[in-house]
């Protein structure tokens, strides 16, 4: 009896030993290699576990009670892509390392150091070195991930994804998104939805090829992310990641797909899922490599856009359209205008044939803009108005009628309270320039010339203020300009020139006229008024796996006027949608109408131009100064769309072809809107297509 006594106290003894331990983070591995340890950070809000066998790490959002995961296809805490010495390229599993160190440095503060990492075929990398850290808020829901050192050992170093294929989306288990910044934004839905025609095919297709997946570059507005930060949600809980930019990583992203391509001819062992990663750039010494992510329990798009929103008027980049007017009253000129761009030759040639317009022909379509379109408010860009290519802006053009014509034409926009500018750029370069030269492009280090293979980008930045003093102080001073557009030069924000981008900026904000120029960069927006731009890429697979999401308006329509692209005007059908979609996308997005013209096709523009003053331009003036407070989705195929201000307007709009409800019961027509002014007004109506048979 004594000994079945204490047989019995030794084995509930046991138990609470066992029972206390898995409760201070021990946890039985499914394969039979022992224990695994966990070591916990904690506040209010979050619960950060990391595994010290692999350097994996999952956080639990508390409010919601998601818990985010670690990697769910190798179980990799980062992805280092390393070269030998006999030149050979890998990416190896950094959670496959011979030796890995974790350890609580601080209450809420976890080291980790992965040494020796092994390559697939059980080789080590040695003297290979991986340092990172987790930090976790001691009172709010962020969490610190940064890569604090690395040491190569004999190898190259070159991309490190840390931490990888965190925080992804199960494609049909999770019903939410990944959100990328690209452009004016996207959301990518993580699970199959009703799609209009054989959308559905490009969207199903895109999983089994290499269109779904790829990376991003930071700042880039032609290709790349216009703002600093993404994130994934589901139904429960959102996680978005703000990058610390002085590293500048890429975003590697993966939308509903399985890594099939990696497989080689065998089916993939990898669930589809969806993942958005940093991409640490290793050859460059230079900032911190860090990501700050934020936790928002029942989160979406709209609040990811609006904690970037706090972070960007800390960073500096937001100035409100407000405070430009004080500067500035000809701001004011903007809310509601219909942005013209007319086509007269450059950036191409110079009096290019069916192209070219004289001054006396543009002074005639600004007239006919006011008097018989009935048009109150515009911004007119003309093209091609000097005799020089650029970057030279002058002098103008005495072929199609002098300086003074073309003031005649620029007194009359004014005289009705319009806006003006001529096309003008100071980094492209064309060899069909009669005096083209290389002595103004970029050389690198070794003197090799840079940017050969685009006629854009070309001239190095330090030399495009000079080329801007040539001329452009004569040229306001005698067309009595209020505005300016400077093309191309602001489309990205890159390391290399940056001084000599910034002093241009800084040159041209001077003047004090309304300044806009094609893309743009959040950076920019303190010397901009306008961004023609933001609109979609046509020939990016991203456009054809997602739907377009007002996120930099989101983040900064009450800072920067945006209007359509001038290649991607709302006149012209494209992958982007025709003018009712634009039309429509405008009003929910907070954004102006652009007509793109060259002087014959004119008439052919009058009915959309009539179209956008009715319909887009009294919502653009209403919203202007206002901040785009939300948006969502209210049909399941993303088709109708409500979007509110701070203004107290309202926009519904259906971009689709047939009519659906709203939670309310309201039918919103295909191509149809229902638009709430500030005032109560409620206007309705839709899009139709008719036929006129001789």
């Amino acid at each position: 009896m004594k000994n079945n006594r204490r047989t019995a106290k030794l084995t509930i003894l046991l138990l609470v030993i066992t029972g206390l331990s898995f409760y201070n983070g021990f946890a039985i591995n499914t394969g039979n290699v022992g224990p695994v340890k966990s070591i916990v950070l904690e506040n209010e809000k979050l619960n950060v576990s990391v595994d010290e066998a692999t350097g994996c790490f999952s956080v639990t959002e508390k409010t919601s009670g998601h818990v985010w995961k670690s990697d769910p296809w190798e179980n990799a805490a980062g992805l280092l892509t390393l070269t030998d010495s006999k030149g050979k390229k890998q990416t190896i599993n950094i959670s496959k390392s011979k030796k890995i160190e974790v350890s609580k440095t601080g209450e809420y503060t976890v080291s980790l150091q992965f040494s020796d990492p092994a390559f697939e075929d059980g080789s080590i990398a040695k003297g290979v070195t991986i340092s990172t850290e987790i930090r976790l808020n001691p009172k709010t829901a962020q969490l610190d991930v940064e890569v604090v050192d690395h040491k190569p050992g004999s190898f190259k170093l070159s991309d490190l994804r840390y931490p990888a294929r965190a925080f992804s989306l199960k494609t049909d288990e999770d019903k939410g998104a990944a959100v990328i910044p690209q452009k004016q934004g996207i959301i990518c839905p993580s699970y199959i939805f009703p799609m209009n025609g054989g959308r559905f095919c490009k969207w199903d297709d895109a999983t089994y090829n290499r269109k779904s997946v790829g990376s991003l570059e930071l700042f880039n507005n032609g290709t790349g992310l216009t703002m600093p930060w993404w994130g994934t949600y589901n139904q429960k809980s959102a996680v978005m990641g703000i990058v610390d930019v002085s590293a500048r990583p890429r975003m590697q992203y993966n939308i509903n797909n399985n890594g099939q391509h990696l497989f080689k001819g065998k089916m993939s062992t990898y669930q589809r899922i969806a993942f958005l990663d940093p991409v640490w750039n290793l050859q460059e010494e230079k900032g911190k490599m860090r990501m700050s992510y934020h936790f928002i329990p029942g989160g979406n798009y709209v609040d990811m856009a609006k904690v970037y929103q706090k972070e960007a008027k800390i960073r500096g980049h937001f100035v409100s359209l407000k405070e430009k007017l004080k500067r500035n009253p000809n701001v004011d000129k903007l809310p509601g205008a219909i942005y013209f761009g007319i086509y007269g030759g450059y950036p191409h040639y110079v009096n290019m044939p069916g192209m070219a317009f004289t001054f006396d022909e543009l002074k005639n379509t600004i007239q006919t803009i006011h008097d018989d379109l009935k048009v109150d408010k515009a911004f007119v860009h003309a093209w091609g108005t000097f005799s020089n290519f650029v970057p030279h802006n002058h002098p103008i053009s005495e072929a199609l009628g002098g300086p003074e014509k073309l003031k005649a034409a620029v007194d009359l926009a004014k005289s009705y309270g319009y806006l003006y500018s001529s096309y003008h750029a100071y980094s492209p370069m064309l060899e069909n320039d009669p005096n083209f030269t290389t002595d103004l492009m970029q050389r690198d280090a070794d003197g090799n010339l840079m940017n050969t293979g685009s006629r854009w980008a070309r001239v190095d930045p330090k030399f495009q203020k000079g080329l801007a003093q040539e001329n452009i102080a004569n040229e306001i001073s005698y067309l009595g300009l209020e505005a300016d557009i400077t093309d191309i030069t602001f489309a990205a924000y890159r390391e290399n020139g940056k001084e000599g981008r910034i002093e241009l900026a800084k040159y041209i904000d001077s003047f004090n006229l309304v300044n806009g120029t094609e893309h743009g960069q959040e950076q920019w927006i303190p010397y901009f008024d306008m961004f023609e731009g933001m609109t979609y890429l046509e020939d990016r697979p991203l456009s054809v796996i997602s739907h377009p999401a007002p996120l930099f308006n989101l983040v900064y329509h009450e800072a920067i006027a945006n209007f359509g692209k001038i290649q991607d005007p709302d006149n012209e059908v494209t992958a982007n949608g025709d003018f009712r979609i634009k039309a429509l996308r405008s009003m929910l997005f907070g954004r102006g109408t652009t007509i793109f013209f060259s002087p014959y096709e004119f008439k052919g523009m009058r009915p959309m131009i009539e179209m956008a003053r009715d319909l887009v331009s009294p919502v653009h003036k209403e919203t202007f100064y206002s901040e785009l407070k939300s948006h969502e989705y209210l049909s399941v195929d993303y088709k109708v769309q409500r979007s509110r201000f701070s203004s107290g307007t309202e926009v519904i709009a259906n971009l689709g072809p047939v009519a659906q409800k709203i939670e309310d019961g309201t039918s919103i027509p295909e191509y149809g809107y229902k638009i709430t002014m500030k005032d109560g007004t409620v206007k309705s109506g839709h899009f139709q297509v008719s036929l006129h048979m001789d």
